[in-house]
């Protein structure tokens, strides 16, 4: 039970200060939710399917998924959806926290260099934070504190981003959730779930090893008022741009390994797994991530080209 009570108060504090929103170890497959300016700088169609099972010890931890797809649309004009979505919490009956954000966005992609775009982009949808501590199972029927108590909050959302590109280099500037709500009080408590606005910089870089071997180094750091700074570094050895294996590290005492495999010309398959250490290495210790991504191959001159390894 201690080690249950500590985890759950350690999973509190990194939820308000440090992971109000969802964390991807493969944030470059998951460009679009951290930054609107990336849709369509692929300059083709492209859809990432991504699953993150954090901290798979403690009974209630979060489950993560996140869909998306962008694709060009007219001139130096991109288009993207991206559908998200998270639980928190599991009891007899219920997963008594969830989240839901849905949203369009919509980039301007001007080249500035031979080989060098910047980007800017407009997020805008909803999110939905829904808590139903009322299906709970509770060992005293009739507490007050799960008796009505259930409450839905639906806001418009919105966020906005600039991306500098080129075919193996991109850095990254984003505020990608601002979501407004009212206050809302019930029963004396104010169950306002007060969302702290987080800003993301990413960049990376793609060295060339060799004719067959290239090595991919990125890093996102995290700034949110009021937490201490989160940031990851990645490094991915690639063979023949078929497949590459990696590892990383994450401020939040976390590091792990990664891999990421072509099927085929459509088709990408990547896994991560996390490990935490220190302190909290004792009370939630792995994660998991799986993803998939289909991506229409890229044609210029009669001749598939791989437009960018982010």
């Amino acid at each position: 039970m201690k080690r249950i009570l500590f985890a759950l108060l350690a999973f509190t504090s990194a939820s308000i200060y440090a992971q109000q929103e969802q964390m991807y170890t493969h944030y470059d497959m998951n460009s679009l939710a951290l930054n609107p300016a990336y849709a369509g700088s692929k300059r083709t169609l492209v859809a990432n399917a991504l699953s993150r099972t954090q901290w798979t010890q403690l009974p209630g931890a979060p489950r993560y998924q996140n869909l998306s797809v962008h694709a060009p649309l007219i001139n130096d004009f991109a288009v993207g959806l991206n559908v998200s979505t998270g639980k928190i919490g599991k009891f007899v009956s219920a997963s008594p926290f969830s989240e839901t954000q849905v949203a369009a966005n919509i980039a301007y992609n001007k080249q500035i260099g031979k080989n060098l775009r910047l980007a800017v982009g407009l997020k805008v949808g909803a999110y939905n934070f829904k808590a139903e501590l009322s299906k709970i199972q509770v060992s005293t029927p009739g507490d007050v504190a799960y008796t009505n108590n259930d409450y839905s909050i639906t806001s418009p959302m919105t966020g906005f981003g600039t991306y500098l590109y080129s075919d193996k280099f991109f850095v990254g500037v984003s505020a990608p959730r601002m979501v407004f709500i009212n206050p809302d009080v019930r029963n004396n408590y104010n169950v306002e779930y007060a969302s702290q606005l987080h800003y993301y910089l990413s960049g990376g870089y793609v060295f060339d090893l060799s004719e067959t071997t290239k090595l991919k180094a990125t890093t996102q750091v995290k700034f949110t008022n009021g937490a201490p700074v989160l940031a990851d570094i990645n490094v991915h050895a690639m063979y023949k741009d078929m497949f590459s294996i990696g590892a990383f590290i994450r401020t939040a005492q976390t590091t792990g390994i990664m891999a990421n495999v072509k099927l085929n010309d459509n088709f990408n398959l990547c896994y991560s797994y996390d490990y935490a250490f220190g302190v909290l290495g004792s009370y939630i210790r792995s994660s998991h991530e799986i993803g998939l991504q289909f991506m229409i191959p890229y044609v210029e001159n009669s001749k598939i080209r791989v437009p960018r390894y982010f």
